[in-house]
């Protein structure tokens, strides 16, 4: 049936008695595709029948807003992508997250959390100003909940024709917290799922008058659920609510979507419930593990860097008591959740509030604790203002374990990790860290505990086993007697192309950098003083970034630089050796520069 499937018109042609099958065929391919290209699987699982329902009740012209938009896999199949699906995550393929350039049924551009109901707030007025009759809803996961920017969106809402689809699965990427959460499960019927199934079983199985005493039944709990149930939580905000609503059966869903489509005359929230992994045992039982998924071909017993900066932290903490850690709804993700395991009372996850988790981190450390706060480079950016002015402003002593920096492949623009040496580094007291080694990212954490300033340690997934140590200089990898160009480079990945690099080009030497900020005067004055031409590599826009530093410094001497790094853009989704070649950062364009620099003299 799938197969047929080549448009929003053809899923409208479908009897509704059609859509279960539709809807397992739908899963098949998603645990298929997904399973050999890596992506979201679970959250996409669990949003099949919620996904399909709104294609077949609303209009191609209507918009929908995924919140984060790691859950529109199904989205994409139904609009006209499934034929190329298996290209998903893969360059020239089909992004992971919405991208209005690949599609324009992909209305607003999603891939961090709590975005939608302002975005879908901002089209439905837009609507209304010029006139125009879509309809706009925001389809938002009750993890969004935890994020204050739901909030100042929701604050926002009134009089405004808008629907919100609560996907309520009690999980972010891990699982729920907070107060936001415990006021969205007691909207839950309790044992919702498997009392309303023990009850159809119970009926349907009288004799005569077991079915139509079942109809009956779901006849009024429709009716209640649309005219007469009243919720007090969103009826703070003036907002009608119409829930809860079983997310998993189509059915239903197609029968509240058709009978509200028309119906939405002021803000509404419909709250379903669903089953993150639905179909698939596996990400059922463990939905965490399942919410992102490796490519079939990806080793799996990867040591990563997340793992040792847990473990590091852990065996600090044994020693000195002030020492926490905080994280945003990532805990296992960035490789905490062994600490809290051992020191609940010390692990603090704010759910996804990552402007909250900066300013907490500063109160804790102005109240004499040390905070670790770990959050992915591309989540930190999102409390910008909340580095700057509660911790640097102060100069307390946060340290910032920036996890999966540079590039990150197949996620794509919205989750690049290349703006973090530039926004960091531009912020006064504050120490940015670069390890290129395991050995490197621990004692820079031990040291960090050590320090009494905000320091941000950045780096990548994997990094290098070398046993090269930080004793705060750069170290040079290899030399020569009298080096004509000197290759600076930030990173693992960057380091040892260099490194490969030098060895191959007479009067070459490779310096891997370990601080961004500070920069190390004294090597690059030796540099300068010696003649010696440089050439920067950094996984990170160039503009504010390492190179421009290290130009900066340099620029009342003579010395000749040439920087790569990420041009002034936004990297779509490839693999990381991809998007390295893309720049010029693998090692071919690497030897093509250091050939042209060292042609020039």
């Amino acid at each position: 049936m799938l197969e047929q499937i080549k448009s929003i018109a053809d899923l409208k042609k479908l009897d509704v008695k059609q859509l279960p099958q539709l809807c397992a065929e739908i899963r098949e391919k998603l645990i298929a595709d997904v399973g050999r290209n890596g992506g979201h699987l679970a959250s996409n699982l669990g949003v099949v029948e919620l996904t399909v329902a709104l294609h077949y009740v609303f209009d191609e012209r209507d918009k929908i807003v995924w919140d984060v938009g790691h859950q529109s896999y199904v989205h994409k199949i139904l609009t006209s992508r499934g034929e190329n699906f298996s290209s998903l995550r893969r360059k020239g393929g089909v992004s992971g997250f919405p991208d209005c350039e690949e599609d324009e049924r992909d209305c607003f551009n999603t891939g961090h959390a709590g975005t939608a109901i302002s975005a879908a707030l901002g089209l439905a007025h837009a609507r209304d100003a010029l006139g125009d009759d879509y309809k706009v809803i925001a389809v938002v996961g009750d993890g969004s909940m935890t994020c204050g920017m739901t909030y100042e969106a929701l604050n926002n809402v009134k009089n405004t024709e808008l629907l919100v689809v609560l996907n309520d699965n009690n999980m972010s990427i891990g699982k729920n917290v907070g107060s936001a959460t415990l006021n969205m499960s007691k909207l839950r019927v309790g044992k919702y799922d498997r009392n309303k199934e023990r009850l159809k079983k119970f009926l349907l199985k009288i004799p005569l008058l077991g079915k139509p005493t079942y109809k009956f039944l779901r006849w009024c709990k429709r009716r209640a659920k649309l005219g007469y149930v009243r919720n007090g939580y969103f009826d703070n905000f003036d907002l009608k609510y119409i829930g809860i609503i079983d997310g998993n059966e189509i059915k239903d869903l197609v029968y509240y979507f058709t009978k509200i489509k028309n119906n939405v005359k002021k803000p509404t929230v419909m709250q379903i419930v669903t089953k993150k992994g639905k179909g698939y045992k596996p990400a059922e039982d463990d939905p965490e593990s399942y919410h992102s998924v490796l490519p079939a071909d990806a080793p799996s017993d990867v040591l990563e860097s997340s793992a040792v900066a847990g473990d590091t932290l852990c065996t600090l903490a044994e020693s000195h008591e002030n020492v926490v850690a905080v994280c945003a709804a990532m805990a296992k993700a960035t490789g905490l959740s062994t600490f809290q395991k051992q020191f609940p009372d010390r692990f603090f996850d704010v759910g996804i509030a990552e402007e909250h988790a900066v300013t907490f981190a500063a109160g804790m450390a102005k109240g004499g604790l040390h905070p670790f706060v770990a959050i992915y480079s591309s989540f930190l950016q999102r409390s910008y203002d909340q580095i700057l002015h509660d911790v640097a402003l102060q100069n307390l002593p946060v340290t910032f374990l920036l996890d999966r920096a540079g590039f990150v492949g197949e996620d794509g623009k919205t989750h690049q990790g290349l703006f973090d040496l530039s926004y960091l580094s531009q912020i006064p007291n504050v120490a940015v860290w670069t390890p290129a080694t395991y050995k490197q990212l621990s004692m820079m954490i031990e040291k960090a505990y050590r320090t009494e300033s905000p320091v941000a340690i950045r780096y990548s997934k994997l990094l290098s086993h070398d046993e090269r140590g930080f004793d705060g200089r750069w170290n040079v990898l290899k030399t020569c007697a009298e080096p004509k160009l000197y290759i600076l480079a930030v990173g693992a990945r960057l380091s040892r192309f260099a490194e490969a690099v030098a060895a191959r080009n007479d009067g070459v030497a490779a310096v891997e950098v370990t601080t961004v900020k500070p920069l190390d005067h004294a090597l690059l004055d030796e540099i300068a003083s010696n003649g010696a031409a440089l050439l920067t590599l950094e996984e990170n826009v160039l503009s504010g970034g390492f190179g421009q530093s290290v130009t900066a410094y340099l620029s009342a001497t003579n010395a000749r630089i040439r920087c790569l790094g990420v041009d002034d853009a936004f990297v779509k989704h490839a693999s990381v050796s991809e998007q390295l070649t893309q720049f010029g950062l693998d090692e071919e364009g690497i030897d093509a520069a250091v050939s042209e620099m060292l042609s020039k003299g």
